[in-house]
Formats: structure tokens, C-alpha cells, sequence
């Protein structure tokens, strides 16, 4: 019997009995000895899972939890190609692919009765999943400044527009290279200036007012090293990214904020149809407050279950998903291509 298909017998070989016990975690320790496939992005990223995750789900199971590196895309795609037998039992998605899975019809619909911790999740962050899958845990796309270079940041996305137009400033923001730009940078300016969603003109506006004093980032690192070099003074950038960079040993940073409300840029977590039913008891460890709490300390980043408590350090850098704004992600994916292309003629970085 090959691997896949004794994968697939332990799935389904227990006469029916599968589906009743993925609904109780914790009874299906007399499953133990399977393999589940979860997935994590690498780093510190996957050190998080082993720990706060994969850990207590081992040692309630009796399972063993084996942990696929990679990104969104490449596991839709492994799903995609395989949906009857799919090699990953829980997947780590952005919020846009996770409505484009849920759409597709390749995910399972999540329920209290199957995942007990759901319960504790705003039912807004399962909605945006359109109930086939939930968000994990966000971060907020803000102001980080320089505090030697910037002694009074601008406290909304107006005023950061404003005073960077006028060269009191110089800033980083991301180019449209980074995957999430669209969301964090395009619809937020275009929001927060009086536009949306359906009208991204303010957007442009701004971009073309502040264009002599802007630097554009890649990827994260390059937008700190635009601040560390004195290239930049500030710039749009995550809250959990720039408390890591604090913690060690860039205490000249900081975040706002906007009073707009920054993006909300989530991590969501989806279960294809098909998978282990063990995937059930694994996502119930993912949503469990104490684990979550672990993960967030590891993080820097805010978690969703309610009764989270978290400590000193991180209530005071932890922004209420209520008080950011929330991305209407299927309504920016099907806008998405449009925006690039008109950056691409009017921007070009």
C-alpha cells in the first residue's frame, strides 16, 4: 500500500465513525499514528507553529503533525492539482486567496461543532472567509518613523500625505512589486482620502503629490534599512514587523496607528475538502487562547480569539482589529489587475 493511499485508508477506514470523531477533539487519540500536513511560512514563522500549534496537538492526538514550508499560492496550487487526495491537511492563506479557495469550492466549511475554539472567534474574521475558513491572527499596515528624525509623526494618513507633499518628510512605502500593496497602500490612501474601493483616483492624487519625496520598498527589510540609513524618515509598514525590529535593538522606531484606522492584513487558515479529519483537532489547537497568547508573544503580531490575554508588553502595541480598517479583500481581487496596471503607467515603481 503506498504512502498516499494508506493516507487515505486511515481517512476513511473507520466505517463512517471519522466525521463523528473529527467533530470531538480529543477523541480521536485512537488515531494515533497518523500524519497530518499543516502548513507554515519559514523563520521564525515556523518556529511558532512547532511550539504553539503542532506541540499540544501531538501530545493530545497521539498524531504526528509534519510542517510544509512555502507560500499561499504553491499550496492552493498542490490542492488544485490534487483535490480527491490533497497532500496538505491545513493551509496558511492571504485573505484574498482564501476567498478565491472558498469560491473555488476546494475548501470545507467550518463549524463550531467540528472546532470548538471557533466559537471564540469574531464571526467577522469567519465571514471574511465566507465560512470556509477564519483569520489566525493580523497586523496592521500603519505609520513607522524614525522618532530621532520624526519628534512629531503625523497621526493620520491626511496629515502623513500632507506633510510628506510639502517635504517635511521623506518616505518609504511599498512598491507595487510587494504582493499586499494593493491592499495596505492603495485602497487605505483611497479610503482614508475619500475615495474606495470603487474610486482609487485619491490614491493616485497623493502619490502624485508626495512623488519627490518618496523611496519605494521590496520587501520589509528594505523598508527598514530606509529608515536605519537615514534614507527615509517614515514610511507605511506593519505594527508586528517594526516591534521586532524594536526588540532587537532598534529602539529609535516606532507605530501609529493612522486615525483612519490601518489596514488589516491577516493570516487565514482553511481545510480542504477531503483532508484528515484530524485537521479539525489541529485547527482547534490554532484557535485555543493559551496557544495563541504563545504565538503572539513569539510574533509581535495580534491573535483573534477573544479570550486571549496578553501580556504587558504586547497590550501596549496591540491595535483592536475594530479600531483598523477592514479590507473588503473580494471586492479589491476583482479590482486588483486595474490598479496595477494604472500604477504601472502612472507610478512605475
Amino acid at each position: 500500500m503506498t504512502g498516499l493511499n494508506r493516507r487515505r485508508f486511515l481517512q476513511t477506514g473507520t466505517a463512517g465513525a471519522g466525521l463523528m470523531l473529527a467533530g470531538s477533539p480529543g477523541l480521536l487519540r485512537a488515531q494515533a499514528g497518523q500524519v497530518l500536513n499543516v502548513t507554515a511560512y519559514g523563520g521564525v514563522w515556523e518556529t511558532a507553529v512547532r511550539e504553539c500549534f503542532v506541540a499540544p496537538f501531538e501530545t493530545k492526538t497521539g498524531a504526528r503533525a509534519t510542517v510544509s514550508l512555502g507560500a499561499p499560492a504553491q499550496w492552493l496550487a498542490q490542492v488544485e492539482a490534487s483535490p480527491q487526495s490533497p497532500p496538505l491537511d491545513v493551509l496558511i492563506m492571504s485573505p484574498d486567496l482564501a476567498i478565491v479557495a472558498a469560491q473555488s469550492g476546494l475548501m470545507q466549511d467550518l463549524t463550531v461543532n467540528r472546532i470548538p475554539n471557533l466559537a471564540k472567534i469574531p464571526q467577522e474574521f469567519t465571514d471574511a472567509c465566507l465560512g470556509k475558513g477564519t483569520y489566525l491572527d493580523y497586523g496592521v499596515a500603519g505609520i513607522t518613523y524614525n522618532k530621532d528624525m520624526v519628534p512629531n509623526p503625523p497621526r493620520s494618513i491626511a496629515e502623513f500625505v500632507d506633510r510628506v507633499s510639502a517635504g517635511e518628510f521623506v518616505a518609504s512605502v511599498p512598491s507595487i512589486s510587494y504582493a499586499i500593496t494593493p491592499i495596505m497602500l492603495i485602497w487605505t490612501m483611497a479610503e482614508a482620502l475619500g475615495g474606495g474601493v470603487d474610486n482609487v483616483d485619491p490614491f493616485f492624487e497623493a502619490m502624485e503629490r508626495m512623488r519627490d519625496n518618496l523611496v519605494f520598498w521590496g520587501g520589509p527589510n528594505d523598508f527598514f534599512n530606509h529608515l536605519a540609513s537615514g534614507e527615509a524618515d517614515l514610511g507605511i509598514y506593519f505594527d508586528g514587523r517594526t516591534w521586532n525590529h524594536y526588540d532587537e535593538g532598534a529602539t529609535w522606531i516606532d507605530f501609529i496607528n493612522p486615525e483612519e484606522g490601518g489596514a488589516l492584513t491577516a493570516v487565514a487558515v482553511q481545510i480542504p475538502n477531503n483532508a484528515n479529519p484530524l485537521a479539525f483537532d489541529y485547527m482547534n489547537e490554532m484557535l485555543d487562547a493559551e496557544n495563541q497568547a504563545r504565538f503572539a508573544e513569539i510574533m509581535n503580531y495580534a491573535v483573534t480569539n477573544v479570550d486571549v490575554v496578553y501580556s504587558e508588553k504586547l497590550q501596549a502595541r496591540v491595535t483592536p482589529w475594530q479600531q483598523t480598517a477592514f479590507p473588503p479583500y473580494e471586492a479589491i481581487g476583482a479590482a486588483r489587475n486595474e490598479w496595477v496596471d494604472r500604477w504601472n503607467r502612472e507610478i512605475g515603481m
